[in-house]
């Protein structure tokens, strides 16, 4: 006779997953979604027991936040908020580094103001890809999101100065 098992706890990654799956089936707004999502980081980070996991939650959140602000087409003051997190956090790895700046320079048509800084970025990531040893199966994958957001971008890299 099998006993029966006690559930196990969902990890941060599923519980991200879960609260994704509920904002599509109810097509939550952005607002939503951020309060949702900060409610998961508080109690994760209240679960969290060393300060690298609590740096974990807030890099995965910020990232997250990014995202979605990309996604909603959110303006400046909500799009920068996350982004200037995200730097004052650091970068997980490159791949983090990567997505935060293709998504910056994709974003431009929506404050065209920050040009300069994300072109600048860009420019600053490429060169790390670069550096990557040509082996490296990311290095491709890297510098064509790169390529890609060069591409779709709607604001031209201003002239040099």
């Amino acid at each position: 006779m099998e006993t029966p098992r006690q559930e196990r706890a969902t990890t941060f990654g599923e519980e991200i997953d879960l609260l994704f799956m509920e904002f599509m089936k109810s097509d939550a707004p952005y607002e939503q979604c951020r309060r949702e999502l900060l409610k998961l980081e508080k109690r994760w980070l209240q679960k969290a027991k060393t300060p690298a996991q609590r740096l974990a939650v807030q890099r995965i959140i910020a990232k997250t936040l990014l995202t979605e602000a990309f996604g909603f087409g959110m303006p400046w003051k909500e799009f920068g908020r996350w982004l200037r997190r995200i730097q004052n956090l650091g970068f997980r790895d490159l791949g983090m580094r990567v997505h935060v700046t293709c998504l910056y320079v994709q974003s431009l048509h929506l404050f065209p103001r920050q040009a300069r800084e994300a072109w600048a970025m860009l420019e600053d990531t490429e060169r790390r890809v670069r550096r990557l040893r040509r082996e490296r199966p990311l290095r491709e994958e890297h510098l064509e999101a790169i390529a890609h957001a060069k591409k779709v971008a709607r604001v031209p890299p201003p002239p040099p100065r």
